[in-house]
């Protein structure tokens, strides 16, 4: 992704008192927002009409689109009905929509969050029109209220896309529980050469990536090169702003030892990290009939809403937390720094 500043630092980046960063999303208009939020338009679009029979409009009218479609037939011919391949044929990966601030009750999303998952059945649409269209849903639990960090966020990101279009949603356990989520998929022979959608806590997208592709290593459905995720992310090197690595021992960022922390290897700086203030982002693991090899891509989803998201990619490790507890960030994420530099607990 291209830079512009008056002086120019490697790897592609600038210095922070001259950087005009283009690693940012577009908004929705001044006239479509309010306090920060997405005008609630009800009162304006229907006069007259229950809620009732609004929504159940709304969903009547999603089950002409090709997703819901789909569904059907995959309902119809019993699904999968062959097994040329051991797992997802494709897996796309996003994580919870927008959040409240810290120290704002956030069990929930902020309307902004609410306003992506309402956005998120045509996503699931645009996939089937593009050639992968959606089987199945997997989140993670909730976390419960008297946690460090409660949050049916992912639930509440995908549910909307789940009810329009009629797709199960299978949840495997909590955030962390990346073992049951590799045995479902790559072993229960439910998800053999489908395309699935996780919905996930972005802190563990990286640790849930590095699992998913040891499990379709396992299958020999990795490049040659490469056995286990680690490898498989130093070949391909997703991370267009650069990679980084954290030399301070002390810090919760520096890469532990290979094998002391599962899917952790050598190759950290590689890594894509997912930036906290990133609600956009897509990871595609993605194959075709041909061979069911894995490659690797980042998208985004086409919405906006009223907030400005951060679109760095960047390799660096990214610790995990007890589940349910809250994660670390890096200072300034939120201006898009490049690299991040230093670190916090929040």
């Amino acid at each position: 992704m291209p830079c512009s500043c008056k002086v120019s630092v490697s790897p592609c980046g600038c210095k922070n008192t001259d950087k005009v960063s283009t690693l940012k999303s577009n908004t929705l208009s001044k006239k479509d927002c309010k306090d920060g939020f997405p005008i609630d338009k009800y009162a304006s679009y229907i006069s007259g009409v229950n809620k009732t029979d609004l929504l159940y409009s709304i969903w009547n009218s999603y089950q002409d689109t090709i997703g819901a479609k789909f569904t059907q037939q995959q309902d119809i011919i019993k699904a999968p009905v062959t097994h040329d391949v051991e797992g997802p044929a494709n897996i796309f990966i996003i994580r919870h929509g927008e959040k409240y601030p810290v120290g704002e009750p956030d069990y929930s999303l902020n309307k902004n969050g609410i306003y992506r998952s309402c956005g998120l059945p045509n996503f699931v649409n645009k996939l089937a029109e593009d050639g992968t269209p959606i089987s199945y849903i997997i989140t993670c639990n909730s976390c419960p209220y008297d946690k460090p960090d409660p949050s049916m966020r992912p639930i509440h990101t995908i549910s909307m896309a789940s009810f329009m279009l009629n797709i199960p949603i299978f949840i495997f356990g909590s955030s962390l529980d990346f073992a049951a989520v590799v045995k479902n998929l790559f072993n229960s022979k439910t998800f053999d050469g489908l395309n699935v959608l996780i919905c996930w806590e972005h802190t563990a997208i990286q640790s849930l990536c590095l699992n998913l592709l040891d499990g379709a290593g396992k299958k020999k459905r990795l490049p040659n090169k490469c056995k286990t995720g680690d490898e498989f992310f130093k070949i391909k090197n997703p991370c267009p702003e650069g990679n980084y690595k954290c030399n301070d021992k002390t810090s919760p960022y520096y890469p532990p030892e290979p094998g002391t922390r599962p899917g952790v290897g050598a190759n950290t700086q590689y890594y894509p990290y997912w930036n906290a203030e990133d609600f956009e982002s897509v990871f595609w693991l993605k194959s075709n009939p041909k061979n069911y090899i894995f490659n690797f891509k980042i998208f985004k989803q086409p919405q906006s809403k009223c907030f400005v998201n951060c679109n760095l990619h960047v390799g660096l490790y990214q610790p995990l937390v007890p589940n349910c507890d809250i994660g670390y960030i890096y200072t300034n994420e939120d201006l898009c720094d490049l690299p991040p530099s230093s670190w916090k607990t929040t």
